[in-house]
């Protein structure tokens, strides 16, 4: 996996991010269980992927939090919107 500065904020995230809304919301609106969506969150983060999309909208930001242990959240970056 590749990493870049993001910007002047001297976080360093992966290239390559996980998107966790659209139609699937990692697989939670294809029918998948908080366990597989969480395993997805998992498999992606052992890749390498650091950067993850998400939004309240999409309903994934709990599965997110639960997705990594307190150590690892300092090696990750959660994009996350909000309504204004």
């Amino acid at each position: 996996m590749q990493y870049k500065q993001f910007g002047k904020t001297g976080l360093t995230v992966s290239v390559a991010g996980l998107g966790c809304g659209g139609n699937s919301r990692l697989g939670l609106g294809r029918g998948k269980s908080e366990a597989e969506a969480i395993a997805l969150v998992r498999a992606a983060y052992d890749l390498g992927i650091t950067f993850f999309d998400t939004a309240e909208a999409y309903g994934t930001e709990g599965i997110l939090g639960q997705s990594f242990t307190s150590s690892e959240r300092d090696k990750v970056v959660i994009s996350t919107k909000s309504r204004i």
